[in-house]
């Protein structure tokens, strides 16, 4: 038997879950890593303008949006909200 096969699907997901969790934690090292190095050059090179805050903004924006996906803290359209709305819509039919 192959050790895949014997994983149940409990342990599946949970092997998911840590290996988006190692992803999330890779990318926001590197940003935390590239953002200090751009801020560094930034300070050195040109101190008036703060050009390496456009860079953490924008790269702070998809770390937002990777940590929202990794640790789903609401979801939108999730599994209550769909059956909030079938319940609705069976009230309503005659």
């Amino acid at each position: 038997m192959q050790p895949e096969q014997a994983t149940s699907a409990r342990e599946k997901e949970a092997i998911e879950h840590v290996r988006k969790l190692k992803g999330f934690y890779q990318h926001l090292i590197t940003y935390l890593i590239v953002i200090a190095g751009l801020l560094i050059a930034n300070l050195i090179l040109t101190p008036e303008y703060l050009w390496s805050l456009w860079a953490a903004l924008g790269w702070g924006i998809g770390i937002a949006s990777h940590a929202v996906r990794t640790f789903k803290p609401f979801t939108l359209f999730g599994p209550e909200w769909e059956k909030k709305q079938v319940e609705k819509r069976l009230k309503k039919k005659p």
